[in-house]
């Protein structure tokens, strides 16, 4: 066999071993992520996600200066109850009204206005040994949460970031993602920001959103944190005797129940978490795989370094710890580029006129998620941000202020992230595939390094079959080099 049509059938064989890799997967995929442990419970926490924004009812179409008018807003028409320990949810009539939940259970009431107190409070579909797993939890306890580990929840390089920021915005140095959530429910102040006057639909935005964004995330953080702690300490079977549990666990809290059996790159319609949310950014941006379509280019990045970490938390040796810690600030670094998409789409709906109360919502969760990263390479431009999403103040100069946020991007993040976020990931703004909104002004590199290049294959294989890609492919070109070297010796010796 000649040496080319050699190493062309050698690396045929390398590709067809690498996509047999996981094939017989022992556990359900997560959106082209094999998980090696059985987290399914854990990803049911979107459903929880689900049924909250389903108690919440329907919207009551009300600007943010309606609010505090009596007779434009009235009291039941923009709050939910204020009482402690209580949710509100739509009366039967389905209109701005509400009946109010007394905090115990009540399973006679229409399953559609479930209590979403209640759901948030104490959990309703993601079991765990101890009884069930609720969002509340996720924040409640920050402050003494893995106290013993050599890096503690409230020490991680992103938590302590945000602790730091809302610190010094008033708010509880721990607890304040707990807290925001709980002062919309309640409608009461927090901060600067006081949710008794921002209006019913407001307030739902703050809370189905800021549930994922300043609860989920933050803890989707912590489970790879705890990896990498039980890494360091050699103690790997910390986690249910599985030496991954934890870096599983962090992608099903990402991914969510609705991912199971997605193959990779599917795009799916219907779910509330972070992979979801850039898969929905995505085409406002022009930055899915296909353009306009097709799953987000973020999602494709974070499953291939999802994998690469998988792979080191497998091994498990010492030698691990710190290449896996890089990845986890990688990785919680990338997960900010659906935020900032958010933030400018929102920033943008909101530059003029009069705000609707569901627009600034919406702007107030993806702002306040990115605020304290953006505080951290330019405290300016957060100040300018946080006056439209906290002091409610859209005076300022929307182009500037977008200027200012983009020029954040290149430091935005922790660690071995800082730099990872280009204007090339975030795009511009787009209306539909026709129009064109709002361009990004901060365009100055190539839209794709060789790494992250490098990071779209591996989402693709997976890790493993990655690793195995390459060990085959140096195979296949030693092998021919040494048929072009025979080759060579034989012409040399063949008669003329």
């Amino acid at each position: 066999m000649h040496a080319r049509t050699s190493f062309v059938a050698c690396f045929a064989v390398a590709l067809l071993s690498a996509n047999a890799i996981g094939v017989e997967a022992t556990y359900k995929y997560f959106a082209g992520y094999e998980p090696l442990t059985n987290v399914t419970k854990h990803s049911m926490i979107d459903l929880d996600l689900k049924n909250i924004a389903d108690g919440l009812g329907s919207n009551c179409g009300e600007n943010l200066n309606d609010c505090g008018a009596t007779t434009k807003c009235p009291t039941n028409a923009c709050q939910y109850d204020g009482a402690a320990n209580t949710m509100a949810f739509p009366s039967a009539a389905g209109n701005c009204e509400f009946t109010v939940s007394n905090g115990a259970k009540d399973d006679n009431h229409n399953p559609a206005c479930s209590n979403s107190y209640d759901i948030w409070s104490h959990g309703k579909n993601s079991v765990k040994t101890s009884g069930m797993r609720s969002i509340a939890g996720f924040a409640s306890g920050a402050a003494t949460k893995g106290s013993s580990a050599s890096v503690p929840y409230k020490a991680n390089a992103f938590i302590s970031i945000m602790n730091k920021y809302w610190k010094s915005k008033g708010l509880d140095e721990h607890t304040w993602g707990h807290d925001m959530i709980d002062a919309a429910f309640q409608g009461t102040k927090i901060g600067d920001l006081d949710f008794g006057k921002t209006g019913r639909t407001f307030r739902k935005e703050a809370i189905q959103k800021g549930l994922v964004y300043m609860n989920v995330y933050p803890y989707v953080i912590w489970e790879m944190q705890d990896q990498i702690n039980d890494c360091k300490l050699q103690t790997l079977t910390a986690n249910d005797d599985a030496s991954v549990k934890a870096w599983d666990e962090a992608v099903a809290f990402w991914a969510g129940s609705q991912t199971l059996d997605f193959a990779y790159g599917e795009t799916i319609k219907d779910d509330n978490l972070l992979y979801y949310l850039g898969d929905k950014r995505c085409p406002n941006f022009k930055t899915c795989a296909a353009g306009f379509t097709g799953t987000a280019k973020v999602n494709q990045e974070i499953l291939a370094l999802f994998n690469r970490g998988k792979e080191l938390a497998r091994s498990g040796g010492t030698a691990d710890c710190d290449p896996m810690n890089d990845i986890h600030e990688q990785i919680g670094t990338m997960m900010l580029a659906p935020f900032i998409q958010g933030t400018l789409r929102y920033l943008y709906k909101t530059r003029s006129g009069t705000q609707d109360a569901k627009t600034a919502g919406e702007l107030w969760a993806f702002a306040t998620a990115i605020l304290p990263f953006v505080n951290e390479v330019n405290p300016a431009a957060a100040d300018a941000l946080y006056k439209r999403a906290w002091l409610l103040d859209f005076s300022g100069d929307y182009v500037a202020d977008k200027s200012l946020l983009e020029s954040t991007y290149s430091e935005l993040g922790a660690g071995a992230g800082k730099g990872m976020i280009t204007c090339a990931d975030i795009g511009d703004l787009y209306d539909d595939p026709l129009t064109l909104l709002s361009a990004g002004t901060c365009y100055s590199s190539p839209a794709a390094s060789t790494e992250k290049q490098d990071v779209a294959l591996a989402a693709g294989l997976g890790a493993v079959a990655f690793v195995l890609l390459v060990a085959v492919i140096a195979v296949c070109h030693m092998k021919y080099k040494t048929e072009k070297k025979y080759e060579a010796i034989l012409l040399k010796s063949s008669p003329v």
